[in-house]
């Protein structure tokens, strides 16, 4: 389903990950993943606000994993701007981000 045999490699599977539905706005965005350790960050809405998500995809069905469905582990604010420095990703995509995560950007326009 969404662990070891997952296909990172496209895009559009990896935000259709959007469970529970009634908290996860979007996904928008691949931000960032790392193929071979098999982990992914995206640019999501969490209860209708801005947020980074991580999962890994190992295993079975990967993680984070509830009631049978795939999700993202939703980053807390005060983590994000350090997990994004610590990205290898452009200087204007780190910059639509930063605008995504203060508000300046719907997430529609990643």
């Amino acid at each position: 389903m969404a662990g070891a045999n997952f296909d990172l490699t496209d895009d559009k599977k990896i935000l259709n990950i959007n469970s529970p539905k009634n908290r996860v706005g979007g996904p928008y965005k691949v931000v960032y993943k790392d193929l071979k350790e098999r982990w992914v960050i995206i640019a999501m809405d969490w209860d209708n606000e801005p947020r980074l998500g991580i999962r890994w995809f190992w295993g079975n069905g990967g993680n984070p994993f509830s009631s049978a469905y795939p999700i993202w582990l939703v980053v807390p604010p005060s983590l994000s701007k350090s997990m994004l420095a610590g990205l290898s990703i452009t200087h204007k995509l780190s910059s639509k981000i930063d605008d995504f995560l203060s508000g300046k950007l719907k997430g529609r326009d990643l």
